[in-house]
C-alpha cells in the first residue's frame, strides 16, 4: 500500500511563526468584505435594492428582493451570512494566536489585535442588523462537536461588539491605510452602534425593547463620533464631492476611514468578480460621463470602453426626483451620456421606458456614479465599497447631539459640501431628528445603507412605497434555513 506523507500543510498551530505570517492571516479576516457574496453585491441586494432607491421596472428580477421576495433559503440570505462567518472565523484565528506570539514586535502585535477586534464586531454588527440573533462564535472551532455553537440574544451579540470595539481601540493607534482598519474606524464604528440602540430603542423598533438608557446611549455615541470629528487630523469632510467617489482620489483622501482597497492591477479576478462599475452602469457599452457635476471639463468612460453595463441597480425615479434640483449628490445620477468627443448620446427621460429608440430604451434610469472606473480591466476594477465615511459620522453626531450648536455644525457641514443651505434654526429636536435622516438617506444612497436605516428609526413599512414589504422579514431577515436544521 502506497503511503503519502503530507508536507506543508498550515494550520493554526504551526502557521504563526513571524510577523508576516500574523499580517497574512489578519488581511485574509479582510477578505470575505470584497467578496460579491458580502460587499461587493449581496450587501446592496439586501440593504439598499429593497427600499426606494430602486425599482425592477418590469425588467426581469436579477435578485427577488426588489418585491422583498425572501425565505431562509435565498442565495442571499445563505451567502451574507456564510461569509459574515468567514470573517470572525477569521479575526478569532488572529486573537487567538498573535496574542502568544513571540517572533512579532509589541506595536505590531496591538495593531493586528485591534484590528481583528475590530472585525469581528463589523461583521457581527452586519449581522445583527440584518439577521437579529445569530450565533455567538468567538473561539476558534478545534473538531465536529464545537461546530455547533448556540445563538446568541441580542443584548449579548451588542456586548460583544462594543466591548470589541472599545478593545480594538485602546489597541490602535491612528493609522490611515486603505483596506485597513485603525483607531478612528473603531471609533466611527462605535459611535454607530451607540446610535442603533439608541434611536431602536427610541422609535419602537421591533427587536430592541430590552435596550435602556436612551439617554446615555444618545450621549455616547455623540461623545465617541466627536472624537472622530474634533480628535484627530487625519480624516475629513472631502470639499470635492465628486473626489469622494474618484478612483484615482480615494486613497491619498480624507473622507474614508473605512474603504475596501480593490485595484484594477491585482491578479486574477479582483473582488472575486465584482464587476462594480458595470452592475450600477446602464446596459449600453461606450457610455462617457461628463468630468466634473457641473458638465464642463469633458467627459470620460464609465467603463473600459466597448464593456457594457448590466443594469442590475436601477434606480427609482421617484427617489431622483426626491432630491432638491439644486444638490450636488442629484448629480451623482447620471441624466445626460455622451459619445467619446464629448457629443450628446442621450438624455435620460421617464419617457425612454417606453421608446422605440434602442439608446433611450436603454436608459430608462439614471444611473449612480458612484462606482465609475474609467480604466476598469474586464472582471478588474479600482471602484471600492465605501464602509465608513467621515460624512457619515457628522450625521452620526449630528442625530445624536439634536439641535445643538454643534449639532447644526456638522449636519450644515454636509449640506453645504452638496451645494445646499444651512437647516433653519429654532427646529425641534424632532424636526431636527427627521432632517439628519433625510440627509443620511441623500448622503449614504447607494452604499449600503438603506434599511439599516429605517431598521433602526421605525420606518420600513412607512417608508418603503414602491414595492411590497414582507411584513414578517421588515426588521430582520430569516437566518438561513440550513443554520436551524
Amino acid at each position: 500500500m502506497l503511503l503519502e506523507q503530507p508536507y506543508g500543510v498550515y494550520s493554526d498551530n504551526n502557521f504563526f511563526t513571524s510577523e508576516a505570517d500574523a499580517l497574512n492571516a489578519l488581511l485574509y479576516a479582510y477578505d470575505p468584505i470584497s467578496n460579491i457574496e458580502y460587499g461587493a453585491r449581496f450587501l446592496f441586494n439586501l440593504t439598499d435594492i429593497p427600499t426606494n432607491q430602486y425599482r425592477s421596472y418590469n425588467k426581469g428580477l436579477e435578485t427577488g428582493l426588489f418585491e422583498w421576495d425572501v425565505n431562509p433559503n435565498t442565495e442571499e440570505i445563505l451567502y451574507f451570512f456564510k461569509y459574515c462567518y468567514l470573517g470572525i472565523t477569521r479575526a478569532n484565528s488572529v486573537l487567538e494566536n498573535v496574542g502568544s506570539m513571540t517572533n512579532i514586535s509589541d506595536e505590531a502585535r496591538r495593531q493586528f489585535l485591534g484590528e481583528a477586534h475590530f472585525l469581528r464586531a463589523f461583521h457581527y454588527f452586519m449581522l445583527v442588523r440584518i439577521y437579529g440573533e445569530v450565533p455567538y462564535h468567538v473561539k476558534v472551532v478545534q473538531g465536529v462537536q464545537e461546530a455547533k455553537v448556540r445563538f446568541g440574544s441580542l443584548p449579548e451579540l451588542y456586548d460583544l461588539i462594543i466591548a470589541d470595539l472599545n478593545e480594538a481601540i485602546t489597541l490602535m493607534n491612528v493609522s490611515k491605510q486603505q483596506g485597513r482598519a485603525d483607531k478612528v474606524a473603531a471609533q466611527a464604528l462605535l459611535a454607530k452602534v451607540y446610535l442603533t440602540l439608541a434611536s431602536s430603542k427610541e422609535t419602537g423598533a421591533p427587536g430592541y425593547e430590552w435596550v435602556s438608557d436612551v439617554d446615555n446611549l444618545f450621549a455616547n455615541a455623540a461623545e465617541t463620533a466627536g472624537q472622530v470629528l474634533r480628535g484627530q487630523n487625519t480624516y475629513g469632510l472631502d470639499p470635492n464631492l465628486l473626489n469622494v467617489y474618484d478612483v484615482e482620489h480615494q486613497a491619498d483622501g480624507k473622507e474614508h476611514i473605512f474603504i475596501t482597497s480593490m485595484t484594477r492591477e491585482g491578479s486574477g479576478f479582483e473582488g472575486n468578480y465584482s464587476q462594480l462599475p458595470q452592475i450600477f452602469t446602464i446596459g449600453l457599452p461606450n457610455v462617457y460621463v461628463a468630468n466634473t457635476l457641473t458638465g464642463d471639463g469633458g467627459v470620460m468612460p464609465v467603463i473600459q470602453p466597448g464593456q457594457q453595463g448590466w443594469q442590475y441597480y436601477r434606480v427609482d425615479n421617484e427617489f431622483y426626483h426626491s432630491f432638491d434640483d439644486n444638490d450636488l449628490r442629484k448629480r451623482l445620477m447620471v441624466t445626460t451620456i455622451y459619445n467619446a468627443d464629448g457629443s450628446v448620446l442621450a438624455n435620460w427621460s421617464e419617457d425612454n421606458l417606453t421608446s422605440s429608440n434602442p439608446t433611450l430604451f436603454a436608459f430608462f434610469y439614471p444611473f449612480s456614479r458612484k462606482y465609475t472606473d474609467p480604466h476598469s480591466n474586464s472582471h478588474r476594477t479600482s471602484a471600492n465599497l465605501y464602509l465608513i465615511r467621515f460624512a457619515e459620522v457628522a450625521l452620526t453626531y449630528a442625530e445624536a447631539a439634536g439641535p445643538t450648536d454643534e449639532g447644526y455644525y456638522w449636519i450644515n457641514q454636509v449640506r453645504e459640501r452638496a451645494g445646499l443651505d444651512e437647516l433653519p434654526p429654532g427646529l425641534s429636536a424632532q424636526q431636527f431628528k427627521e432632517a439628519v435622516w433625510d440627509e443620511l438617506t441623500f448622503e449614504l444612497a447607494f452604499e449600503g445603507h438603506g434599511l439599516f436605516e429605517l431598521r433602526r428609526t421605525n420606518r420600513v413599512l412607512e417608508e418603503v412605497t414602491n414595492k411590497p414589504v414582507n411584513e414578517e422579514y421588515a426588521y430582520f431577515f430569516p437566518v438561513p434555513q440550513r443554520e436551524l436544521d
